[in-house]
């Protein structure tokens, strides 16, 4: 089983800034975002993970991960203490028990790398149909 250690996961700015996300809690596994200019913790941006295992050999393990990025008020319509709006991603695996590591790996594998596609970072990044 692996331990839970720190993250580093870079942001999509034009200058890309490294975010050190520290683990808080096993149960659920939650990391937070270490930045030390984020004075609430409810603005903190957090990673979480869910992990169901299959009852029976034919059952579906789950593991599902959550990134959240709230965003704080801007001080004049909402206090800057205050959540004003937040972004989700939510990315749940669907894995058969009967099913092997190589396939597990193959389908974060393929994820990972749809997620550096033109057309789905269009379509996520500027909102744009897909056809």
């Amino acid at each position: 089983m692996a331990v839970m250690a720190a993250i580093s996961i870079a942001d999509g700015a034009t200058s890309p800034v490294t975010h050190v996300y520290n683990p808080v809690t096993d149960s659920p596994p939650e990391w937070v975002d270490s930045d030390a200019a984020v004075v609430y913790k409810h603005l903190q941006k957090r990673i979480i993970i869910d992990i169901k295992r299959a009852k029976t050999a034919s059952g579906i393990n789950r593991v599902k991960v959550q990134l959240t990025l709230p965003t704080g008020g801007d001080g004049v319509s909402v206090p800057a203490n205050e959540v004003s709006r937040f972004a989700v991603a939510n990315l749940e695996f669907l894995l058969p028990a009967k099913g092997s590591k190589q396939e597990r790996k193959d389908i974060r594998t393929l994820v990972k790398n749809s997620l550096a596609d033109a057309q789905l970072i269009d379509v996520i990044d500027e909102l744009n149909s897909a056809w």
